[in-house]
C-alpha cells in the first residue's frame, strides 16, 4: 500500500500552525461621531445607535482560525460620555474601558474607522492603546480608513497596518502572519513604507469576499446584543411602535451605480453579491428566538438585479414570526418596478424609502445619479396605493449647485407627495468624486479639518453659492415644513397613521417641539381635548427645561399663531 503523499503547501501550513502562538484579538468599535460633536444642543443634531455589522462579519471570519485564541470587542458606541467635557476626561474613560475589556494583553487591536466624523475620537483611542500596550499591533479598516491610507499612516505613528477594502480574507492572512512571526505581502494591506498602488495609481485593495454567509450564532461573543436589540431604532415610517426589539441585517453587498457623493463602492465594490436567502432566513429566526427581535432594518446599499430583489422579498413573505416586520432603508428608483413593490407588499412590509437626492435634472446629471424623476412619481403613487408609507431622501448643496437648483428640489418634493421627505446637506466624504470636487474648488482641505465637523445636517465650509449656516438652516426648514407643518397624514386626516409616526419619532427624539406639536394637532382634530392639553403642557415643560427644545424657537415662525401664543 502506497504511503499518502502530503502536498508541500499543506505540510508548510501545518508546520506554521505548530510554530504559531494563537493570538488574542481586541476589536474596537467607535461611535459614529466624536463625543464632543454628539453633545450639541442643536435641534438638528441626532445620533442613532446601529450595530457594527462590519465587525460582526470580521469576527465571524476568524472564529475557526487556529491562529486565534480569543476575540473581544471594546464598544465605545454604547459608552456614556456625559460629563466628559475635557479631552483628558474622555481619555481617562477610554483607557478604563480598554482595560476592563482586555482581560489579557491583546496581540492585535482591530479598529473600525467607518466615519470621517469619528476621526478625532479615533486618534485619542489609538494614543491610549499605545500608552497601555506599546508592543501591540494595531490594524485599522473601514470606509474612512480605506480612503485615507496615506494620511493615516503618515500622521498617526501608532497605526501599524491599514486594510483597504473588505477585510474578511485579508484579516485572516494578517492574523496568520503575526501569529507565525513571518512576513507576507497581503493584498490590500498597507503599512508605513509599504503603501501599494496599482498601475492606474489607485491604492491596492483587498479581494472581495465571495461567500457572504455568516455564522450568526457568534454574535454574542462580540457585542452586548441586549443593548443593540433594544437600542437599534432608525427612524422610519413604520406603522408599528418602536417598543419591539430590533436589529439591522444585510442580504447583499455592492452597488453598480456611480453617484459622486457615495463612498460605499470603495469598500464593497460595484458588483452586487448576495448571501444565500436561507442564511438570511436562519439569521432572522435565530435573532428572534435568542433576543426576541421582531423588527429588522434591511440596510443593503441597493437591491439589484430586480430578480434577486423579488426573490428576497418573496422569501421574507414566508417568515413565520408573530409581529415580524421588515423596514427597508433605501431603494433605487431606477432599479425598482411594480413587481418589486408587489413583492414588498406581499412580505407584509408597510413602508419604503427611495433615494432621489435632487429634483433638478441638471443636478441629477452632475452627481451621476440620473434618477428618472417621472418614474419616481409613478412608483410613489403605486406604493401609496398599495398601502405603503413612502419616504424620500434628498441632498442639497452639491458642488456648483445654486440656491435655485435647491429650490427646484423643494418644489419637486412637494409635487411628489411622499409621506416623508428627508433633506440633508451634501457632506464631502473622502473617496468620493464630490470630496475631490470640493477640494479642487478650494472650499475644503484634504485632511481632518474637513472631516471632524461634517454630518448630514451640517458642514464646515461656505461656498460662493451659499454659506454653511444658510444651507443648514435651509435644509432644516425644508424638513420642518414638509414633514411637520404640512404633514401629509394630518392634512389627509389619517390621524391614526400620524399618531403612530410622531409617537415613534418622539420616542427617539423626545426634545422635538415640532413633533409634539404634530401630536397636538392630531388630538385637536380628532377631538381629544385632554391629550391636546397634556401635549401643550409637555411642550411648555420642554421649553423651560431642555436646551435642545429651546433651540427650536428660531423656527417658531413656521408654527400657527395659536400654539405660539400658548408657548409664550
Amino acid at each position: 500500500m502506497n504511503d499518502l503523499v502530503v502536498p508541500d503547501w499543506l505540510e508548510a501550513q501545518t508546520n506554521r500552525q505548530k510554530k504559531a502562538t494563537p493570538l488574542d484579538v481586541l476589536f474596537v468599535n467607535l461611535p459614529t461621531i466624536s463625543p464632543e460633536l454628539a453633545t450639541s444642543d442643536d435641534a438638528t443634531s441626532a445620533v442613532a445607535l446601529t450595530p457594527p455589522l462590519g465587525l460582526l462579519y470580521l469576527a465571524n471570519s476568524i472564529k475557526d482560525s487556529p491562529f486565534v485564541n480569543s476575540y473581544q470587542c471594546v464598544d465605545f458606541a454604547i459608552c456614556d460620555f456625559t460629563g466628559c467635557s475635557e479631552n483628558h476626561e474622555v481619555a481617562e474613560l477610554v483607557l478604563k474601558k480598554l482595560k476592563e475589556t482586555a482581560t489579557e494583553k491583546p496581540r492585535i487591536f482591530a479598529v473600525a474607522l467607518m466615519f470621517s466624523s469619528a476621526y478625532g475620537f479615533f486618534q485619542l483611542v489609538i494614543e491610549e492603546i499605545k500608552k497601555c500596550w506599546k508592543d501591540t499591533v494595531i490594524m485599522v479598516g473601514g470606509v474612512h480608513a480605506s480612503n485615507t491610507v496615506e494620511y493615516l499612516l503618515k500622521n498617526n505613528p501608532g497605526i501599524d497596518y491599514i486594510t483597504c477594502g473588505e477585510g474578511e480574507v485579508a484579516f485572516n492572512s494578517f492574523i496568520e502572519m503575526i501569529a507565525t512571526d513571518t512576513s507576507k505581502d497581503i493584498l490590500g494591506v498597507h503599512s508605513q513604507g509599504n503603501i501599494k498602488r496599482k498601475s492606474d495609481n489607485r491604492l491596492e485593495q483587498t479581494a472581495y469576499t465571495q461567500n457572504l454567509n455568516i455564522d450568526y450564532t457568534k454574535y454574542p461573543d462580540l457585542l452586548d446584543m441586549g443593548v443593540y436589540t433594544k437600542g437599534t431604532s432608525l427612524f422610519s415610517l413604520s406603522k408599528t411602535t418602536l417598543s419591539v426589539r430590533a436589529f439591522s441585517i444585510m442580504a447583499s453587498r455592492g452597488c453598480p451605480y456611480h453617484c459622486t457623493f457615495c463612498a460605499s463602492h470603495t469598500v464593497h465594490g460595484r458588483t452586487p453579491r448576495w448571501r444565500s436567502f436561507q442564511n438570511v432566513t436562519d439569521e432572522i429566526y435565530w435573532l428572534n428566538a435568542t433576543y426576541g427581535v421582531r423588527k429588522f432594518y434591511l440596510i443593503d446599499d441597493n437591491y439589484v438585479p430586480s430578480t434577486k430583489a423579488v426573490e428576497l422579498f418573496n422569501m421574507l413573505s414566508e417568515i413565520d414570526i408573530e409581529g415580524f416586520e421588515i423596514v427597508i432603508q433605501n431603494m433605487s428608483i431606477n432599479a425598482t418596478d411594480h413587481k418589486i413593490i408587489d413583492a414588498i407588499v406581499k412580505a407584509g412590509i408597510n413602508n419604503i424609502a427611495f433615494a432621489i437626492e435632487s429634483g433638478s435634472v441638471v443636478t441629477q446629471k452632475r452627481i451621476k445619479k440620473n434618477v428618472k424623476l417621472n418614474k419616481a412619481h409613478d412608483l410613489v403613487r403605486y406604493s401609496q396605493s398599495k398601502g405603503l408609507n413612502v419616504r424620500i431622501f434628498y441632498i442639497i448643496g452639491f458642488p456648483r449647485e445654486t440656491v435655485a437648483d435647491m429650490e427646484e428640489t423643494f418644489q419637486y418634493a412637494k409635487s411628489l407627495g411622499a409621506d416623508w421627505s428627508t433633506f440633508s446637506v451634501a457632506s464631502p466624504i473622502p473617496g468620493t468624486e464630490m470630496y475631490s470636487e470640493f477640494v479642487e474648488l478650494g472650499y475644503i482641505e484634504d485632511g481632518p479639518s474637513s472631516w471632524t465637523g461634517t454630518t448630514i445636517r451640517d458642514r464646515v465650509f461656505d461656498t460662493k453659492e451659499i454659506s454653511r449656516e444658510a444651507i443648514k438652516d435651509l435644509a432644516y426648514r425644508a424638513n420642518l415644513d414638509s414633514n411637520f407643518i404640512n404633514n401629509i397624514h394630518i392634512k389627509n386626516c389619517d390621524f391614526e397613521n400620524a399618531e403612530t409616526i410622531f409617537s415613534n419619532f418622539i420616542e427617539m427624539y423626545d426634545f422635538h417641539i415640532f413633533a409634539h406639536d404634530c401630536l397636538r394637532r392630531v388630538y385637536k382634530s380628532s377631538g381629544d381635548t385632554k391629550k391636546e392639553s397634556n401635549t401643550i403642557e409637555t411642550m411648555k415643560m420642554l421649553l423651560k427645561s431642555n436646551e435642545t427644545s429651546r433651540s427650536f424657537r428660531k423656527y417658531f415662525d413656521l408654527l400657527d399663531d395659536e400654539i405660539v401664543a400658548h408657548l409664550g
